[in-house]
């Protein structure tokens, strides 16, 4: 028997009806209550702040009945005593200070301070706080806070009371500002302000403590809300038992009539309550009925669709569709209605099972956007079989999708990247591993996992790299470098590492990322490419350009240290006749034994090249004589012309050798190319396997040299060497600061001699030690004497040679002299040179060192001219940096010389040492240097070195112009 739908409406209606109004009876109810409770509880807390205020009033009422009282009874004296003291603020009352006749001292006190003593010294006394402040305070403790800062304005305004609930260190507050007028009582202490009387000196501020009235109030609001409570939760159960009864009697009078209607309101509930449930289902759903008429369009698929469920509810058939699947026919819940109806191939990975169907297709959604789709539709059933319609679920997993293909193909990166990538836990275990790291060290992945990467480290790095490099990626997160590493075999490979540390939102590292890439050809091919740039290919000999970088810098050691370099130019003869005879490949099997051989002849320090064609080079970097170079001559012609065993031919060939020297022969290394080559062709031209000297003046030049060294031995014993002193002026005052002692040769057969002229010859025969030894004890004697005579004191340098730098007992030698002397070593100072510093630096710093422990100043000569290391020059201790003359000659106009002397000079003064320049000649040269900051100025501008007369005249002048 079908159910009458009507009679059901009207049912449930009346019972709507009688909850609604039980609810609203209800709500109404708790809204009278809440009422009730919010004004009793309002009113309490109104009451607890009316009887704070009560109470702050009483406080100011006490406190001003205490001024006035005082004020009345005159003055009040207190005894001095530890809490009791002078008030600086009444210095301007008469007799502030008295003593009695028992010897008491007093001191006037005044009624309003004694009021803020009390509460400052008695806080605990019910928390009340009473002070007295103004913003034009004279007392620091009575500076106003902010709050009374602006009661202070408000009461200036009204001149009554202000009060307001503040927070003090957290706790609840009722403030109140009395305003405090002048009247005539109070120009006692007051006067001398400048106040007069009915004016608005300040204020006084009382502090009354709420928390004590808020908790009665709470306690009283606490008992309101329990009483009310009661009476809210009696009308509750009234109102609920009436709306029962109600609703029981209504049930009771239909009760028939409900039994009829019984079975289609279960099943009208059922179909709401699923179709509220499939409302709020994350998937959008679509439910039809046995006849096709839509039933069910949640609001995921309002979303999707973008069709709301009005528009769709109760159309059937052919009426509805899904917007996205761009026509009509076929959806999956089609197919699930009807067990032969084909899907039409618009689905992937269709699957049927039983009354289910399943379904993914890529569709046009909302807009146009391209959304992947997951679909799933089933026949509805009844408990007897029968079919009473469809579902069909629909799931948009676009970003799912997108989310997986990026994954893939980051997946597919990771493994298929040429690099070799490791992750790490944050306590650097392995997690993961691609191939190219499994190919590059031998380790799989599952070898690898749990391990910590330094099963990789080949020994070779240090402890110091490793701290940087941990240093690094802890505070920049990164580090990247070349690194040595170890196979699983054994074997030892370079590879360019990146490490990442990954942190998290807490800045805690969680993880470490690292690429790193095999780079063992790279620097196959960049040895093979320095080994091109610098290497003759054939011979395996530097090649032209190296030979020239090496010679260079040969020749600028020969400058520094003051000896001579040979060049020898060596050409194969008849070479071409061999090469054209026996063909190129035995040229250059030649080529390749006679570089053998030349090798095989030299010293270690020597260097052979191949100059290009059949010709060799060979430079000696160091030779004492030019009998050196011809003895390796002598060698390299029994060498080279021993017969060669080469295919299967026994080769004969003869070398010519030509030879120039420096720097007789040439200072340039184009100069001694040059002449060496002119020479060979000498040597070829007077018969070939022969070695030829540049030119007969290289022997007159030898010849002129030995007379220098037999002079020099007579020089050394006849004492015919003097000292020539060259003023160093400050660069700021121009004052005189100290000599240069400079030595010269008087010779009885050439007259005044220079030192470039003979020191050399000295320094490589050795009596530069007997001469140095001269000129130390000829510039402490006359220091002396200079002291003596009453000159000013002033340092005299002494240029060290390299050879007296390298006595192990220098520093005792030169102590003994100037104790003979009566020389203060603070009176002498050393100059030595970069390259005489850096021969032996370790033994360098030790003598320096001892000789600055004396007293003895310390420069180095010739700065910039040498190749000093600038770690050991921070640890020579000297004094003062001597800028090389070369510098200072075109400073004004060479933009690299005027860079190198303001470097030195800033590099100088940034350790802690001061500057001369040398060979200063014009005022462009002295105003440049003065204004890049140089401390001392030395050269022909201020003075030519002086005889030991000129000196001292020149120092009495000096100091008589500096005393004017």
């Amino acid at each position: 028997m079908k159910s009458d739908p009507q009679n059901s409406f009207q049912h449930n209606g009346f019972v709507k009806t009688i909850l609604s109004r039980a609810v609203v009876t209800a709500l109404a109810w708790t809204q009278l209550l809440a009422l009730a409770v919010w004004w009793n509880v309002h009113v309490a807390y109104q009451q607890a702040h009316e009887l704070a205020k009560t109470q702050a009033e009483m406080a100011l009422a006490k406190d001003l009945a205490f001024r006035k009282w005082a004020s009345k009874r005159g003055r009040i004296y207190m005894e001095h005593g530890p809490l009791v003291s002078p008030s600086p603020f009444l210095n301007h009352v008469p007799d502030r200070d008295l003593e009695t006749t028992r010897g008491l001292r007093l001191t006037l006190k005044n009624p309003a301070m004694i009021m803020n003593e009390i509460i400052r010294e008695a806080p605990e006394f019910h928390g009340v706080n009473t002070r007295i402040t103004s913003r034009l305070y004279l007392n620091p403790l009575d500076a106003p806070d902010p709050w009374e800062q602006t009661a202070l304005f408000i009461v200036e305004g009204t001149r009554e009371n202000y009060h307001a609930a503040t927070m003090i260190d957290g706790q609840p507050y009722l403030r109140m500002m009395q305003p405090m007028i002048m009247e005539e009582s109070c120009l006692k202490c007051h006067a001398w302000t400048g106040i007069k009387v009915g004016e608005l000196r300040g204020g006084t501020d009382v502090s009354i403590p709420l928390a004590p009235f808020y908790a009665a109030a709470g306690k009283q609001a606490r008992g309101v809300a329990l009483s009310h409570g009661a009476i809210w939760l009696l009308g509750l159960v009234s109102i609920g038992f009436l709306t029962r009864r109600t609703i029981t009697v209504e049930v009771e009078r239909s009760q028939q009539e409900a039994q009829l209607k019984e079975k289609n309101l279960e099943l009208q509930d059922s179909r709401q309550y699923l179709l509220t449930i499939i409302d709020f289902l994350p998937d959008a759903t679509l439910i039809i009925d046995s006849s096709g008429q839509v039933v069910g369009w949640n609001r995921e698929l309002a979303r999707l669709t973008g069709v709301a469920a009005e528009a769709m509810i109760g159309r059937g058939d052919l009426q509805y569709s899904l917007p996205f699947y761009g026509h009509r026919r076929p959806l999956l819940i089609d197919v699930a209605m009807n067990p032969v109806l084909d899907c039409d191939g618009r689905y992937e990975g269709f699957t049927r099972i039983g009354d289910i169907v399943h379904g993914e297709c890529w569709v046009p959604c909302v807009g146009d956007r391209p959304a992947y789709l997951t679909s799933a539709a089933s026949v509805l059933r009844n408990s007897k079989g029968e079919v009473i319609g469809a579902i069909e679920c629909i799931r948009d997993n676009t970003e799912q999708m997108k989310a997986q293909k990026r994954i893939k193909l980051l997946a597919k990166i990771f493994n298929e990247s040429g690099e070799a990538i490791v992750i790490t836990d944050s306590e650097n275990r392995i997690m993961e591993t691609n191939k190219a790291f499994a190919q590059f060290t031998g380790y799989s992945r599952e070898e690898a996992l749990g391990k910590n990467p330094r099963v990789l480290k080949s020994g070779i790095e240090d402890k110091k790299f490793y701290e940087n490099m941990w240093r690094s990626i802890l505070e920049t997160n990164y580090w990247q470098g070349e690194i040595w590493d170890k196979r699983k075999d054994g074997s030892l490979y370079p590879k360019w590492l990146t490490i990442t540390a990954i942190r998290g939102e807490d800045n805690v590292i969680t993880n470490y990322f690292a690429t790193f890439s095999d780079i063992t050809q790279r620097k196959e091919a960049e040895k093979r490419i320095e080994q091109l740039a610098h290497t003759d290919t054939l011979t395996s000999l530097p090649n032209r350009h190296t030979l020239v970088e090496r010679l260079t810098q040969a020749l600028e050691q020969a400058r520094r240290g003051g000896h001579l370099l040979a060049v020898l130019f060596v050409d194969l003869d008849r070479f071409k006749m061999i090469n054209d005879t026996l063909g190129h490949h035995v040229g250059d099997l030649l080529l390749m034994e006679v570089a053998s051989r030349l090798k095989g002849s030299l010293r270690a320090e020597d260097v052979v090249a191949r100059f290009g064609g059949d010709e060799f080079v060979v430079v000696q970097p160091t030779i004492r004589s030019q009998v050196e170079p011809a003895h390796l001559a002598e060698k390299i012609l029994k060498t080279v012309a021993a017969p060669y065993f080469l295919d299967n031919n026994t080769v004969y060939t003869s070398p010519s050798i030509g030879i120039s020297v420096f720097p007789n022969d040439g200072t340039t290394v184009a100069e001694l190319f040059k002449n060496a080559d002119a020479a060979m062709y000498h040597a070829k031209a007077a018969g070939r396997n022969t070695y030829q000297m540049f030119t007969k003046e290289m022997h007159t030049a030898a010849q002129q040299r030995l007379a220098i060294e037999n002079s020099l031995r007579s020089a050394v014993a006849g004492d015919q060497f003097v000292l020539h002193y060259q003023p160093q002026v400050d660069a700021a005052t121009g004052n005189l600061v100290g000599f240069e002692a400079l030595v010269r040769w008087q010779s009885p057969e050439s007259g005044l001699v220079y030192p470039d002229r003979f020191i050399p010859v000295a320094e490589e025969t050795g009596m530069i030690l007997e001469i140095g030894r001269h000129v130390f004890e000829k510039a402490c004697r006359q220091a002396a004497r200079w002291r003596a005579a009453g000159h000013p004191v002033v340092p005299i340098a002494v240029n060290l040679s390299a050879r007296q730098l390298r006595q192990p007992d220098l520093p005792e030698m030169l102590s003994e002299i100037m104790k003979e002397c009566g020389a203060d070593p603070h009176m002498i100072e050393l100059e030595v040179t970069e390259s005489m510093t850096m021969e032996r630096p370790v033994e360098s710093v030790r003598i320096l060192g001892a000789l600055k422990a004396m007293g003895i100043g310390l420069a180095i000569d010739d700065f910039g001219t040498g190749y000093s290391s600038l770690s050991y020059l921070k640890l020579f201790p000297v004094d003062k940096l001597k800028i090389d003359r070369s510098f200072v000659k075109d400073i004004e106009v060479d933009p690299d010389d005027a860079a190198i002397a303001s470097a030195t000079i800033g590099m100088a003064h940034t350790l802690g040492k001061k500057v001369v320049a040398e060979g200063v000649e014009t005022q462009a040269q002295l105003d440049f240097l003065v204004q890049h900051g140089c401390d001392i100025i030395q050269g022909y501008f201020f003075s030519k070195p002086l005889t030991e007369e000129d000196a001292e005249q020149y120092l009495a002048q000096r100091a008589e112009s500096e005393r004017g």
